[in-house]
């Protein structure tokens, strides 16, 4: 369990939380009636779009990363499937709407970014006109010699490998 993940009372029957090893785990467990709180991870999803030779990626508009460049990304909604989740975050930072054409990679947490996995996709773009919104400053376009300063381990490793032309 990690400082951020706090559970005090039962969600069940309202019961103060004992932490107790469970599984291994030292969890919160309500004495009373036995709950178990699990802590499920944040799962975002990013998408790598290329077109004549360049790649498309958002500015920040906010922390982390504020005013630095990534690809399309946002976190998967409860319920909604990560490929769903990955044609809705492009529509709604850059207007341009989307088909998935591939699963690239998955990424565990590796820098200060909110998502503890991310799943990496490769998609086409169907229709739009490329404009920002929800949570990018900006879109654009980037050639491999023009890149902006890059944030979040996914859109800097996903890059590399681009640049490396192993993507």
């Amino acid at each position: 369990m990690t400082g951020k993940q706090i559970a005090n009372y039962c969600s069940i029957c309202g019961a103060k939380l004992e932490r107790r090893e469970w599984h291994g785990v030292i969890r919160p467990v309500c004495p009373a009636c036995g709950h178990v709180v699990y802590f499920d991870p944040k799962v975002a999803v990013v998408v790598w779009i290329e077109r004549d030779e360049q790649v498309l990626l958002i500015q920040r508009a906010y922390e982390p990363g504020m005013g630095k460049w990534a690809l399309p990304a946002g976190f998967v909604d409860a319920g909604e499937p990560p490929e769903e989740a990955a044609t809705r975050e492009v529509w709604e930072e850059t207007g341009l709407k989307t088909h998935i054409t591939r699963l690239i990679d998955v990424f565990p947490k590796r820098d200060n970014g909110l998502a503890d996995i991310v799943i990496a996709y490769k998609a086409t773009i169907i229709a739009g006109e490329l404009q920002a919104g929800d949570d990018a400053a900006d879109a654009q376009w980037f050639g491999k010699d023009n890149l902006p300063p890059l944030v979040f381990y996914p859109s800097i490793t996903l890059v590399n490998r681009w640049l490396a032309n192993e993507l």
